[in-house]
C-alpha cells in the first residue's frame, strides 16, 4: 500500500511539473524583452520539464486518488515546486546559496512574503516579475489550478482540493470540485486584472510595477520589486487601491461569488461581518495610534497584516508597543477561510468565542442543551473538535519554532514575530525581522526552521503533520 500511495504521489507530481514549466515563459520572455540574460529561465523550464516527463511517466498508475493519497499529493507538491522555484535564485547570474534560495522560492509560493535579498533595483526586472509570479501562483493554490486545467486530477479532485483548502466549513460552487477551482481561478484572475487597470490609469504606476504589485496583492503575498515596499511610491491612490484588493484577497472568495451571483445575503454572513468589523476596529485603533500625519500608515499596516499580505508603507517595527501588539493580535487571527490570507483564519476565531459562551452557559445550566450554531445552523460536534485541535497544535508549533530560534540567539520579540508571521504567511515581523530588514541575516538553522513553517502554514498543519504519523502509512 505505502508503495502504491508513493507510485501515485510521484506520477501526479509528475504531471503536475509538466506543466508547472510553462510558468518560466512569464519571466523568460520578460528576460528577453528587457535585454537581461534568458538562459537561466529556459535551463529551469527544460530541468523542470524534464524531472516531470521522468516522474509522470516512471511511475505511471491507475489507481484512482484516495483520500490518504491527497495528504501526499499535497503536501510534496507543495515541497517541490518551491524547490524547482529555487532555479532562478540558485542559478547564475543570482547565484544565491541554495538555502536562501530555497527560503525566498517558499515565501514566494505560500504567499509569505519574508525575503533574504537586498536592495531589488538591482535585479533583474524578469527575477522580480517572477518572485510576484510566484505568489499569484501559490495565492489561489498550485494544485487548485491543476484541478481546474488537468482532466486526469478531475476524479480526485475533491481529496486534493480539500488538502490545500482545508479549513472549518469546506463549501463547494458547483457538485465538482473541477468546476469550483475553475471559478475562483477565474474570479482570481479577473480581480487582478482590474488591479493593474486601476494601478496603471489611475494611480500611475508603470506597467512593470503595477503587474508585479497585483500579482502580490490578491495572493496576499507582498513582494513589490521596490527595497521600501509600498512606501517607495509615495502614492496615496496606489495605496488605496491595494488596501481595496488586499480586503478582497482576504475575504472568502465565496462571498465574491454569491456577490457576483447578486445574492448580496450572503454579506450577512457571520465570518464576513467578523472580518469586517476586526478590520473597522483595527483600522481606526492603529491610525488613531499614528495621529492626524500617518493616519493613512495606520488603515494600510491593519488591512496588511490582517489579511497576510504583508505590504508596508511604514517601519512599524519601530511603533509604540500598543501598535505593536495590535499587529501581533491581527498577524495570529488572519484573514476569512477560502481567502488567499493566513492566520488561523476568522472562522475559527468565531467559532471558539461561540463555544467559550456555550460552556459559560453550561457551567450555569448543565443539564440545558445549547447547540452550537454558525449563520442559525447548529454546527457538527467534528468541526468544533477540529478547531479546538488545530488551535492547539498551531499554538504547539509556534512555541517550539519560537523557542528553537531563541536558542539560536534571537531576542524573543524578533523570534515570536517571526515565526508568527510564518506559520501566518504574512511576511515581515517585529524587532530585527521588521519590515525595514530582511531575513538575510538570519543562521542556516534558523532559515530552515522558517521555511517549515511556511510549508506548515500554506496547508494548515495537518496535512503536513499528517505525514510524519505510522498510523497514516500503515493506513
Amino acid at each position: 500500500m505505502v508503495l502504491q500511495r508513493i507510485r501515485l504521489t510521484l506520477h501526479i507530481l509528475g504531471s503536475i511539473l509538466k506543466f508547472f514549466a510553462l510558468a518560466y515563459i512569464v519571466p523568460l520572455v520578460a528576460a528577453l524583452h528587457y535585454g537581461e540574460d534568458w538562459r537561466v529561465f529556459l535551463y529551469s523550464l527544460l530541468i523542470t520539464l524534464g524531472i516531470g516527463l521522468i516522474l509522470e511517466r516512471s511511475f505511471k498508475t491507475d489507481r484512482p486518488i484516495e483520500r490518504a493519497d491527497g495528504f501526499t499529493i499535497v503536501a510534496f507538491t507543495w515541497l517541490v515546486i518551491p524547490l524547482l522555484g529555487t532555479l532562478p535564485y540558485f542559478l547564475p547570474p543570482m547565484g544565491l546559496s541554495f538555502l536562501d534560495a530555497f527560503f525566498e522560492a517558499m515565501s514566494g509560493f505560500t504567499g509569505t512574503g519574508a525575503t533574504i535579498l537586498g536592495v531589488l533595483e538591482e535585479l533583474p526586472r524578469s527575477v522580480l516579475l517572477w518572485r510576484s509570479l510566484t505568489q499569484w501562483l501559490g495565492g489561489m493554490g498550485v494544485i487548485g489550478l491543476f484541478v481546474a486545467i488537468l482532466p486526469t486530477l478531475g476524479v480526485g479532485g475533491s481529496q486534493l482540493f480539500g488538502r490545500e483548502f482545508p479549513g472549518p466549513l469546506t463549501e463547494r460552487l458547483r457538485p465538482r470540485f473541477r468546476t469550483t477551482a475553475r471559478i475562483l481561478w477565474s474570479i482570481y484572475a479577473g480581480l487582478t486584472a482590474v488591479q493593474i487597470a486601476l494601478l496603471c490609469l489611475l494611480a500611475r504606476l508603470p506597467l512593470f510595477d503595477s503587474i508585479c504589485v497585483s500579482f502580490s496583492t490578491l495572493s496576499t503575498g507582498g513582494f513589490t520589486p521596490t527595497t521600501a515596499n509600498m512606501a517607495a511610491y509615495a502614492n496615496p491612490v496606489a495605496e488605496y487601491i491595494v488596501m481595496a484588493f488586499m480586503i478582497l484577497g482576504g475575504t472568502n472568495f465565496v462571498v465574491h461569488y454569491q456577490v457576483l451571483k447578486r445574492n448580496f445575503a450572503i454579506l450577512r454572513d457571520e465570518e464576513f461581518r467578523l472580518y469586517v468589523i476586526l478590520l473597522l476596529g483595527a483600522m481606526l485603533l492603529l491610525a488613531a495610534s499614528q495621529g492626524v500625519g500617518s493616519y493613512r500608515d495606520g488603515l494600510f499596516q491593519a488591512i496588511s497584516i490582517m489579511t497576510c499580505t504583508g505590504f508596508s508603507t511604514a517601519d512599524f517595527a519601530s511603533w509604540n508597543s500598543g501598535p505593536r501588539m495590535v499587529l501581533l493580535l491581527l498577524m495570529i487571527i488572519g484573514a476569512s477561510g477560502g481567502s488567499t490570507g493566513g492566520g488561523i483564519k476568522v472562522m475559527r476565531a468565531l467559532t471558539l468565542m461561540k463555544h467559550t459562551g456555550v460552556m459559560m452557559k453550561r457551567a450555569v445550566s448543565p443539564k440545558a442543551v445549547i447547540p452550537l450554531k454558525y449563520n442559525r445552523k447548529p454546527l457538527p460536534g467534528g468541526i468544533v473538535r477540529d478547531i479546538i485541535s488545530f488551535v492547539f497544535l498551531y499554538s504547539l508549533v509556534a512555541m517550539v519554532a519560537a523557542i528553537a530560534l531563541s536558542f539560536l540567539g534571537l531576542d524573543l520579540e524578533t523570534a515570536l514575530s517571526a515565526v508568527l508571521t510564518s506559520l501566518a504567511n504574512c511576511g515581515p515581523g517585529l524587532g530585527a525581522v521588521g519590515p525595514a530588514l530582511n531575513y538575510a541575516w538570519l543562521p542556516d538553522a534558523a532559515k530552515s526552521i522558517l521555511i517549515a513553517c511556511m510549508w506548515l502554514g500554506r496547508l494548515e498543519l495537518f496535512t503536513v503533520l499528517m505525514l510524519l504519523t505510522p498510523r497514516f502509512w500503515r493506513s
